[in-house]
């Protein structure tokens, strides 16, 4: 299995980061964790670990939901939940698939 990193600005809106992680995915890329970190001006960040899929494989599009929200639906079961950094703000996120 070969793993990919990529960082993520804590700029961004919960939106736009699962627009990026569904970018990289749409590479051959599949999402594995994230985590915080700081870039060199010790701003947080996120590093989200991929996996580098075979070609032509994709997974199924990533949803991302604050914490304790229900369960989105067309989704199946919950992946992992994280600390991420979400428009400057330590987050709490739930991952899903859509099904």
């Amino acid at each position: 299995m070969t793993e990919k990193f990529r960082g993520f600005p804590g700029n961004l809106t919960l939106t736009d980061l699962q627009t990026s992680i569904r970018f990289e995915e749409a590479g051959g890329l599949e999402l594995l964790d994230c985590v915080v970190a700081t870039d060199k001006s010790n701003q947080p960040i996120n590093i989200c670990k991929f996996n580098l899929l075979n070609p032509g494989e994709f997974p199924k599009h990533i949803v991302l939901v604050n914490n304790g929200s229900p369960k989105p639906a067309n989704t199946g079961n919950l992946m992992f939940s994280d600390v991420v950094v979400v428009e400057h703000q330590f987050t709490t996120l739930d991952f899903y698939r859509e099904t």
